[in-house]
């Protein structure tokens, strides 16, 4: 998979959110990939779930580019914005690894991150959770009843993002946690009503 110069460079750790992910869509589901970025989600999604369909997107142009030269149905634009409209309720998974290194944590990130990667893939804000709760409150326009939500966060950011999750008519919500136990992201499930 390439990675572009000025693109935010996937990790590792994003592998069992990406898994995770393949592993709640239904044969012939529908998965959409926020934030993609050089497309790895996405792709990794796609392989391991070959029926399904696959949509991603990203605000930055260039990322979009990248993820298209992997073979991503990527679109450009702010989260959903770019998603056709006959897709409303019909996504059975949304994941998205947004911004999620609160602002005054950003100069604690290592030099080569700091130089080479697009820091609005990196800046999630004062709590690191500004993107993420975008994600969530647009959510159910798009997901369908029982669908799932896959959100890459760290640290204490699920258990801060619980209630905002549950306001928005989200339940079943699981923290993602590697081999060594640390925190990377979240499943929750939309249940309206």
């Amino acid at each position: 998979m390439a990675v572009w110069p000025g693109v935010y460079v996937p990790r590792l750790q994003t592998v069992p959110l990406a898994r995770r992910a393949a592993s709640l869509l239904p044969r012939h589901g529908c998965a959409v990939d926020l934030c993609t970025g050089a497309g790895a989600v996405a792709v990794l999604v796609a392989h391991l779930e070959p029926t399904a369909t696959v949509m991603a997107t990203d605000i930055d142009q260039l990322a979009v580019a990248c993820a298209r030269a992997n073979n991503v149905e990527a679109r450009v634009g702010d989260l959903y914005s770019p998603l056709p409209s006959e897709l409303a309720r019909q996504v059975d998974v949304v994941t998205a690894v947004t911004p999620y290194v609160p602002t005054p944590q950003l100069r604690l990130l290592p030099a080569d991150v700091q130089r080479y990667e697009p820091g609005a893939a990196l800046d999630g804000g004062d709590d690191g959770l500004t993107i993420a709760r975008r994600v969530v409150e647009g959510a159910p326009r798009w997901l369908r009843s029982g669908g799932w939500l896959l959100l890459e966060l760290g640290a204490e950011q699920p258990a801060q993002l619980r209630p905002f999750l549950e306001l928005h008519g989200f339940s079943s919500v699981e923290v993602l946690e590697d081999d060594d136990g640390d925190t990377r992201g979240l499943v929750a499930r939309w249940s309206p009503g």
